[in-house]
C-alpha cells in the first residue's frame, strides 16, 4: 500500500503545484468558505466584512494541524468547539509566528476587528444549509491564501520541516540521508500489520517508525491526497461516527516509469481514465460495487489494483484498516464480471436478481444488525464478509457453508421481524442472496453455464438447472428439498391471497429442518392443497401444483430413507427453491395440461 501510494505521488508529481503535495482535502461536507474579506486602501490593510460563498477550485492551503500545535499552518481552517473566537485566534497567531509585511498588516486587522469579525463569521455561519458544513479562509483583495507567494513559502517551510531530525535510513528509498519524518504523519492508520501495508517489512524489520527522507515524505504525502480525492469509493457499513471506504490503488510496474518517460505518459493518460471510471453523470464518485469492477476489468494499462477496505472516523484523523487485497490483474476482475453477468443471465426467468457486494455485507452483518439505528451499529466489517471479499479478487477457493448459515439466518430473520412494506421485498431480498450464493461457486468452477430452454418439459428444466450448479443440487435429496422449497413458496403466495394469518412459513423452523421435517412438511402441503383446491379459481394453477406434488413423489423414491447431507446443505436448498417459485411457470407443459384439461 505504501509502494502504490509513493508510486502515484512519483508519478504525478510534476502535475500538481509544490504546495498541493502536502495540502490535504478539506472534507465532501464541508462545501460553503466563509471569507474574512481585506482589502488595501491607502497603502494600508482594511477589514470589509466576511461573506459566505460556495467551496472553489482554488488552493486554500488546508492541512490539519497537529493536537499540541495552536498556530496553522496557514490562514484556512474549520471551526471548532470554541466558535469563531477560538479560528480568529489562531490566525493571530500564526501572523505573530510569521513575520512580514503582508502579514504584519493582516495581524494588526485581526486584533482590531477581532470581535466584529467573530459576529460577522457568527451571523454567515446561520445561512449555512442544515446539512452543509463550512470552513473560514482569510481572502486579500481578491487574493486566496494560496494564491500568495508569502503563504506558499511559509507553508512549505513548516510543513516539510523534518521534526527531531537525525541521520538514518529512509524506509522507502533506503538512503542513508537525514530522516525525521515518519510514515505515520501521512497514513494515520491504527493497524498497519495488514498484510501490503508496508513494503519490505517483515518481523525482522528493527525500526517500526518508519522513517522518511524528505523528497520520499513529498512523494508519499501526494500519492495520499490523490487516492483520498480520486481514488476512493464508499463502501456499505457507514454509521454516525464512521465511514467505510476503499482505495482503488493501481500499480504501473514499478521502475519503468522512472526510465520511460513516454511510459509514464501513457500511464497519466490510464490514470485519469481510471479515475473517470468512478464517477457518475453528477460527477460524484460511486459506491465499490461490481459495476465498478466491470469497469475496471476494462482497463489494461496498468498492471494491477490493490484494494484497500477502511474505516475512517468521522470528524478525527483515525483510520482503521481491515482487509488489503494486493496485485488483483485486469484479468481476474474480467473473471469476475464474467461469473456474476453469466449467473445473471441464467436467472433472468426467476425474477432478474443482480450479483451485488451489498449482498454479502448485507448476509454477513446480519438483518438485525442492519435495522439498528445509525448510533448503535458496529463498523467492524464482519471476517467472514472480509475472508469472501478476498477470496473473489485473489481467486482463492471460498468455502460456501459460512455463507450459506449466515443467508439462513438472514432470511429467518427477515421473514419474522420485518414490516409489511418491508416483506414487499421478500422476493428480490431472497432472489439476490441465492445468486450471490451460485455466483461465488460458480467462481470457483469456472464454466460457460447458459441460458434455460424453457420450453423443456418441467423435469427437463429441473434437470439442466440442477447441471448449472452442481455443487448444490449433488444428489437427490438435495434436488427434493430444493423442489419442496418451490412448493413452499408457492404454497405461502396461496395463504397469503386468501387471508390467512398463519401460514407454512411458520412451520420451518429457523432453517434448522432435518430430513424427517422436510418429509413431513411435504406430506402437511399436500394434505392442505387439497383443501384448497376449491377456492383456486384459476385451472392451470391447480394443475401446476398438482405436477409439482408428481415431481417431488419422484425425487422422494430417488432420495430413498437414509440422507446423508447436512442440515445447512439440505435448508439451503429449500432456500434455493424457495428464490425460483417462477422457475417451472414458463414451461410448455403448462400450456400443454391446460389444453388436455378442456378436450
Amino acid at each position: 500500500m505504501i509502494k502504490a501510494l509513493y508510486e502515484i505521488g512519483k508519478i504525478h508529481e510534476k502535475n500538481y503545484d509544490e504546495t498541493q503535495q502536502f495540502t490535504e482535502d478539506l472534507g465532501a461536507k464541508y462545501t460553503a468558505t466563509i471569507t474574512i474579506n481585506v482589502e488595501t486602501k491607502n497603502g494600508s490593510l482594511i477589514y470589509t466584512g466576511c461573506s459566505m460563498e460556495k467551496k472553489k477550485d482554488v488552493n486554500y492551503l488546508y492541512r490539519k494541524t497537529p493536537s499540541a500545535r495552536f498556530d496553522p499552518y496557514s490562514l484556512t481552517l474549520k471551526p471548532a468547539k470554541h466558535g469563531p473566537e477560538r479560528i480568529i485566534d489562531r490566525f493571530i497567531k500564526y501572523c505573530e509566528v510569521h513575520k512580514g509585511k503582508l502579514i504584519s498588516g493582516i495581524e494588526k486587522v485581526l486584533k482590531e476587528n477581532r470581535e466584529v469579525i467573530i459576529r460577522d463569521i457568527e451571523v454567515a455561519a446561520k445561512n449555512c444549509d442544515k446539512n452543509e458544513r463550512y470552513f473560514v479562509t482569510v481572502v486579500i483583495s481578491g487574493r486566496y491564501v494560496g494564491e500568495i507567494e508569502e503563504f506558499r513559502k511559509i507553508f512549505l517551510g513548516e510543513v516539510q520541516k523534518l521534526p527531531k531530525s537525525r541521520a538514518g535510513t529512509c524506509f522507502i528509498c533506503g538512503k542513508e540521508t537525514e530522516v525525521g519524518a515518519k510514515v505515520s504523519d501521512i497514513l494515520k492508520f491504527a493497524t498497519i500489520d495488514q498484510p501490503g501495508f508496508a513494503y519490505r517489512m517483515n518481523k525482522k524489520s528493527h525500526d517500526i517508525t518508519m522513517p522518511l527522507c524528505s523528497e520520499c515524505f513529498a512523494k508519499l504525502a501526494l500519492g495520499k491526497k490523490i487516492a483520498d480525492e480520486k481514488l476512493t469509493l464508499n463502501f456499505y457499513g457507514s454509521c454516525d461516527s464512521y465511514d467505510s471506504r476503499v482505495y482503488v490503488l493501481p500499480r504501473f510496474f514499478g521502475e519503468r516509469i522512472e526510465k520511460h518517460h513516454r511510459f509514464a505518459q501513457n500511464t497519466l493518460a490510464a490514470f485519469d481514465s481510471l479515475t473517470n471510471t468512478f464517477k457518475e453523470e453528477n460527477g460524484r464518485y460511486e459506491k465499490f460495487e461490481r459495476k465498478i469492477v466491470a469497469k475496471l476489468g476494462k482497463e489494461e494499462t496498468y498492471s494491477t489494483l490493490n484494494f484497500v477496505f477502511f474505516m475512517k472516523a468521522r470528524k478525527k484523523d483515525e483510520v482503521k484498516l481491515y482487509l488489503n487485497i494486493q496485485d488483483v490483474p485486469p484479468s481476474r476482475l474480467k473473471m469476475i464480471n464474467f461469473a456474476a453477468t453469466s449467473i445473471e443471465n441464467e436467472l433472468k426467468s426467476l425474477g432478474s436478481p443482480y450479483i451485488k457486494f451489498e449482498t454479502l455485507w448485507k448476509v454477513f452483518k446480519g438483518y438485525s444488525q442492519l435495522q439498528k439505528k445509525a448510533t448503535d451499529k458496529n463498523p467492524v466489517p464482519p471476517s467472514d464478509f472480509l475472508k469472501c471479499m478476498q477470496a473473489i479478487f485473489k481467486g482463492f477457493r471460498i468455502n460456501l457453508d459460512p455463507y450459506k448459515k449466515a443467508a439462513l439466518r438472514y432470511i429467518h430473520s427477515f421473514k419474522m421481524n420485518a414490516d409489511e412494506k418491508e416483506r414487499k421485498n421478500l422476493f428480490f431480498e431472497r432472489g439476490n442472496i441465492v445468486a450471490m450464493g451460485y455466483f461465488l461457486d460458480r467462481l470457483n468452477n469456472l464454466h460457460e453455464g447458459g441460458r434455460l430452454d424453457l420450453s423443456k418439459s418441467k423435469s427437463e428444466i429441473l434437470k439442466d438447472f440442477f447441471e448449472l450448479y452442481p455443487d448444490f443440487f449433488k444428489n437427490d435429496e438435495l434436488k427434493l428439498t430444493f423442489i419442496i422449497g418451490m412448493i413452499h413458496s408457492i404454497f405461502v403466495d396461496i395463504q397469503e391471497s386468501q387471508g390467512y394469518t398463519g401460514t407454512a412459513d411458520q412451520r420451518i423452523k429457523g432453517y434448522r429442518m432435518k430430513p424427517d421435517d422436510f418429509k413431513e412438511h411435504l406430506s402437511y402441503m399436500k394434505s392442505k392443497f387439497k383443501y384448497y383446491l376449491t377456492k383456486i379459481k384459476d385451472a392451470s394453477h391447480v394443475e401446476f401444483m398438482k405436477r409439482l406434488f408428481e415431481i417431488a413423489g419422484e425425487y422422494q423414491l430417488k432420495a430413498g430413507m437414509k440422507w446423508k447431507s447436512s442440515i445447512t446443505d439440505l435448508n439451503y436448498a429449500f432456500l434455493c427453491g424457495e428464490a425460483s417459485k417462477r422457475l417451472l411457470m414458463s414451461s410448455n407443459e403448462n400450456k400443454k395440461e391446460i389444453e388436455d384439461k378442456e378436450v
